[in-house]
């Protein structure tokens, strides 16, 4: 920003935080926004030169002789008073100003780690920041959450350079990340950490993307976590767990911050959380996608040597760091060890990942202190900066490769194949619980302990599907509810011009319900096949090209059996309930009528054989009305098609 004076002298963005506060100053006698005019300037000159600021005037004025200048300054006259009382406020003002400014600890720090700030602290920090390094620091608000509350990111560096994504309290209860990342710029900002790790980068920081969840602040919301004395909720005001919204984005704070993602364009992103489970030594669970453990692409690859580089730095900080989840393979049981693993795209580092951005899941240990948590949390962001300095020249590169026609691996288990580890731990025992009547562990955290236990890294694919060679078509009913979500991911879509006669077609053979409702969804799990048939398409059918960015996501979206589809999530559950039936008595008519014909005898006979089928009168019943004319050809019929 520049700001003009009334005889054309301009002031560049670093000299407009002292006319700021000259200005406050000066703000019982003039308009804040109103024009500086030359004796102004002068003040602003002369003060300036007294804290040893930048020149502020253009060159003519400054080649003018000392004589010259208080020359004019003794023709103000009645303005000499005025100058004096200015100069002395305007001191006062901008020496508590600037003191102000610098003043960016949070509450945490001070406190000695053992609290930490409301969301007022992060509003007026992401503020201070951007006050106290105009050039440097952007604070940005994304938009309101449920509660009306401010959402905001901050921007450190230029958006033109590799970006960085950090964020925290995605879990408002567990927000190490939050502390320990402004306490990191603040570091970095006033040059305590040389060199500097942004230096060639853009970091992007969200302080509390659970906004709303971090306000219902209480002493007992974290059972399992050490510190800090009060902390946030785990979900959002309208109950959503937002590190299951990447896909479905129900949520208004997923929906504005995975545009914002979007928008900046990271090659790196990183979401802080604190682990729950068992008790053990190290430090945090970093667990990177993707890994050569599923791949060997360059994206692949390049995301083990940032894992492989990340996890030395940590060691060379004092931190031990392991390269994935620290969750046992069964529950209490230290001796069934630990896996690799690939989450699906609901998750913050697998949505990432399937955006062809590398994504990091970063787990502190919850049964470490705060203070040890939070200082794990700022080597974690530090030693991924310096990683990204090292390696992200060609991390952007990801993303353009094609998979139409092809058979793609979209989820994945890992095999029996394992090595065996030592995994510093602690001595633990299993009694039987007067609680509960079973068996519970105690652990010594006092006496350390390696346990010897497998570690699973091979990873195979679990599903894999066959990509369209041209897209997929939405029935033009579903516009309203599916195409928002596309925009939000940035998926193109458009309306169809050519229709293929015979489109692939999935009908479901099966169909199973989730009783229990998951975040507001009732979600369906189905079996059957895509097949080719005649269709009869309404107007208006939207296309979505799998030729676009991110062909892999766009499969997780659209293939049925893909375990974060839209199918799956429940968004077309309508289509898989029965609407219309035939009463027994008419099916009862039907069927004596059809065993007329020899070859449906012979099918129902063999079917027949089948115990399940013979006890199960209904379906007996719905085996004649299948064949019937009145039987609902769109019953099991996905909405989707592909070609």
């Amino acid at each position: 920003m520049v700001s003009k004076v009334s005889n054309g002298h301009s002031l560049d963005s670093s000299e407009d935080y002292f006319l700021s506060t000259y200005r406050m100053a000066r703000k019982p006698f003039i308009k804040f926004n109103s024009p500086l005019k030359s004796e102004n300037l002068l003040i602003v000159r002369y003060t300036a030169h007294f804290f040893k600021l930048p020149k502020w005037c253009d060159k003519s004025w400054n080649k003018r002789p000392y004589p010259a200048r208080m020359a004019y300054s003794n023709q103000l006259g009645a303005h000499k008073m005025y100058f004096s009382v200015s100069l002395s406020v305007v001191m006062a003002v901008f020496t508590f100003s600037a003191f102000a400014a610098t003043d960016l600890t949070t509450i945490a720090e001070k406190s000695g780690w053992k609290q930490t700030g409301r969301a007022d602290e992060t509003e007026r920090l992401c503020h201070d920041f951007q006050k106290s390094y105009p050039s440097r620091v952007k604070c940005k608000a994304l938009g309101k959450t449920p509660e009306g509350r401010t959402l905001y990111s901050m921007i450190v560096g230029k958006l033109t350079d590799p970006v960085v994504w950090v964020q925290a309290g995605i879990h408002a209860g567990e927000i190490d990340g939050k502390d320990a990342t402004f306490w990191l710029l603040k570091d970095i900002l006033t040059k305590k950490i040389q060199p500097d790790p942004l230096a060639g980068l853009c970091l992007v920081f969200i302080p509390i993307m659970n906004l709303d969840g971090h306000e219902r602040f209480a002493k007992y919301n974290r059972p399992n976590q050490v510190g800090p004395e009060e902390m946030g909720w785990r979900v959002t005001s309208q109950n959503y767990n937002l590190n299951r919204d990447y896909v479905k984005v129900d949520a208004p704070e997923m929906r504005m911050i995975t545009t914002w993602w979007r928008k900046v364009n990271p090659v790196l992103s990183l979401d802080l959380h604190v682990t729950d489970g068992a008790q053990f030594q190290p430090q945090v669970g970093l667990v990177v996608l993707p890994t050569t453990a599923f791949g060997n692409s360059n994206f692949h690859k390049a995301g083990s040597a940032f894992e492989t580089a990340l996890v030395e730095k940590m060691k060379a900080r004092g931190q031990m760091a392991l390269p994935f989840y620290p969750s046992f393979e069964e529950e209490d049981d230290p001796k069934t060890g630990f896996s690799r693993y690939v989450s699906n795209p609901r998750f913050s580092q697998s949505y990432w990942y399937h955006q062809d951005r590398l994504g990091m899941l970063v787990e502190s240990h919850s049964w470490k202190d705060y203070a040890n948590r939070v200082k794990t949390h700022y080597d974690t962001v530090l030693s991924s900066l310096e990683v990204a300095q090292e390696q992200s020249k060609d991390w952007r590169m990801f993303g353009k490769y094609s998979v139409n026609g092809s058979k793609v691996a979209l989820e994945f288990k890992h095999t029996d194949k394992h090595t065996m580890i030592d995994f510093p731990g602690y001595e633990y025992k299993k009694i039987k619980s007067p609680i509960s009547g079973v068996e519970v562990i105690e652990y010594d955290p006092s006496k350390k302990q390696v346990w010897k236990v497998p570690f699973y890294e091979e990873l195979s694919p679990s599903l894999v599907v066959t990509a369209p060679k041209t897209g997929y078509l939405i029935q033009p009913s579903e516009a309203a509810i599916i195409l928002p979500i596309l925009d939000v991911h940035g998926i193109k879509y458009s309306k169809a011009k050519i229709l293929p006669p015979n489109p692939q077609v999935f009908r479901a053979t099966k169909t199973e319900f989730n009783p229990k409702s998951l975040e507001g969804h009732h979600t369906l799990k189905v079996e059957g096949e895509w097949n080719e048939e005649k269709v009869d398409f309404p107007a208006g059918m939207i296309f979505v090209s799998i030729s676009q960015r991110s062909p892999k996501f766009i499969l997780h979206l659209f293939e049925p059996k893909a375990q974060d589809s839209f199918l799956s999530w429940g968004f077309f559950n309508r289509y898989f309930e029965q609407k219309e039936y035939m009463e027994n008595y008419v099916a009862h008519q039907v069927g004596l009528e059809m065993l007329k014909d020899p070859k449906i005898k012979k099918e129902f006979e063999e079917k027949m054989k089948d115990k399940a089928f013979a006890d199960n009168s209904e379906e007996r019943y719905n085996f004649f009305y299948r064949k019937h004319p009145s039987w609902d050809v769109k019953f099991n019929r996905y909405p989707v098609y592909k070609f």
